[in-house]
């Protein structure tokens, strides 16, 4: 049985660039805390984030651009296997975006709609994230030399 955890996604987005192409592919870079329960693809656009029932993931955006606007507009998952709700800290209206994993995901890949720069376009396209069973990964152990 294992523990249910917290696992955060971090995306970083270049808003300029992605409002330039009108893509999120190569201006997107996306990371997780899970790489030891077999999370894979990080700093791409295709992270592939490793959960299992009862995990919490936790999303939160960081434009390059400090003075530019970036905010998640969407995570679009089933609710019966991720329900997602939209969250905003205290005392501010800088969101972020909570899932309670809910069942096995499989190999799910889920959506992503970001609201770039001062006239809030939407993009969507570039980004092909998704939630990923997880599995344990040893870490790498000493070398073993010599003959016994």
């Amino acid at each position: 049985m294992t523990i249910p955890k917290t696992i955060n996604v971090r995306m970083v987005v270049d808003v300029c660039g992605a409002l330039e192409a009108d893509t999120l592919a190569g201006y997107l870079y996306m990371i997780d805390d899970n790489r030891l329960g077999g999370s894979r693809n990080e700093a791409t656009a295709e992270l592939a984030t490793a959960v299992t029932s009862g995990d919490r993931i936790i999303w939160t955006l960081l434009p390059i651009e400090c003075e530019t606007h970036a905010a998640v507009r969407a995570i679009e998952l089933p609710a019966e296997t991720c329900k997602v709700e939209r969250n905003t800290y205290r005392d501010s209206d800088v969101s972020y975006w909570v899932g309670l994993v809910k069942q096995p995901v499989g190999n799910l890949p889920y959506g992503l709609t970001l609201e770039l720069g001062s006239r809030t376009h939407t993009v969507d396209n570039g980004a092909n994230p998704r939630l990923i069973e997880a599995t344990l990964q040893m870490p790498p152990g000493p070398t073993q030399t010599g003959s016994s």
